[in-house]
């Protein structure tokens, strides 16, 4: 008994030590702080977060997220509270009077700080919502923006006049938001158009995603690894269907991507262009002049950009039709090329 009793305290002494331990690193890490009392745990948010409490506090949804809302705006809390504990918003909303378990709330204010240090609310969660639909989306992806929705819609004008089968490329798809979300809404809209489309991205790590939110949308597209339209430069010599080309690529200076602090966790690549942002679209204007195609094309620009991006086309296609389509603020956002 006398042996059992001392191996009992033992393994209680040394359990408490590792607790210890493990307390120190986080404290140390400053990602969570815990009380102990007796044999419960529990994080505890008073005041600014984070700071050590002697008692016990356990809140309640409402009450966390007002807390965080000092450091936050409180839609991104509401979001990150649900991200952590796997339930939509609306159940915040409809239970904000109960109580969070501890794991729930260490990996809420976990995310809260990353958030505060300006981390995008759509890598913390993984989603991003972009003309209706949920789109998987991580660091090697740019995140999908309001003002982008406007060439999906402009693209689908296009489409819905036409009678002919149509072949699309996205260039430069990232999460693959503009194909999916135009062949998600012909699907949904009945239309009988006959359309193949296909993306390209320079990042296999973006490709990837942009697959996953095919499958997810249930949408058929074929995807190719590659620098603008050069993947599909066999094809194209011979294409004979009606050709449309979408494209948001990288179109922000090196000057505007460094003082533009919510941009600074995405991917450099997915942002900033040489040649004022414009070299991207420059060299996939000189691709379409030389593999002699008519297409109808479509790029997302700065709206500082205009006159330039105006002149250069001008310059690779004299002849070339350019409309400009402003978007809900009223600047100009997509660059309509029919050549």
């Amino acid at each position: 008994m006398q042996n059992a009793s001392l191996f009992h305290w033992i393994y209680w002494t040394n359990g408490i030590y590792s607790l210890h331990k493990k307390t120190k690193r986080i404290q140390n890490n400053h990602q969570a702080f815990l009380s102990i009392n007796r044999t419960t745990i529990s994080v505890n948010t008073i005041g600014e977060y984070p700071q050590i409490n002697n008692c016990i506090v356990v809140n309640t949804y409402t009450e966390d997220i007002q807390k965080v809302s000092k450091l936050i705006n409180r839609l991104d809390a509401e979001l990150l509270l649900a991200h952590a504990l796997d339930t939509p918003r609306a159940f915040l909303i409809a239970h904000g009077d109960e109580k969070m378990g501890t794991l729930a709330r260490w990996k809420f204010h976990t995310l809260v700080q990353k958030r505060k240090r300006g981390i995008p609310l759509a890598y913390l969660t993984g989603h991003k919502e972009f003309y209706g639909l949920d789109f998987l989306v991580n660091k090697h992806t740019l995140v999908p923006r309001p003002d982008t929705e406007l060439m999906v819609e402009e693209v689908m004008q296009e489409i819905k006049k036409s009678k002919n089968q149509i072949t699309i490329i996205d260039v430069g798809t990232g999460s693959g938001c503009i194909p999916i979300s135009i062949l998600h809404t012909i699907r949904t809209s009945g239309l009988s158009v006959i359309c193949k489309y296909y993306a390209t991205d320079i990042s296999k790590k973006a490709l990837n995603i942009a697959k996953q939110n095919a499958d997810k949308h249930n949408v058929h597209i074929t995807f190719k690894h590659g620098n603008l339209l050069e993947p599909f430069s066999p094809e194209l010599r011979t294409l004979n269907s009606q050709l449309i080309i979408t494209a948001n690529l990288p179109y922000l200076t090196q000057t505007q991507f460094d003082e533009e602090p919510s941009i600074q966790h995405e991917p450099h690549s997915a942002l900033v262009a040489e040649h004022e942002g414009l070299a991207l679209y420059e060299e996939l204007l000189k691709q379409i002049k030389t593999y002699h195609l008519k297409p109808k094309t479509y790029l997302e620009i700065d709206p500082s950009q205009t006159k330039k991006i105006s002149n250069f086309i001008t310059d690779i296609f004299p002849t070339a039709k350019i409309e400009i389509q402003k978007d809900l603020s009223g600047n100009d956002r997509v660059v309509k090329i029919i050549i």
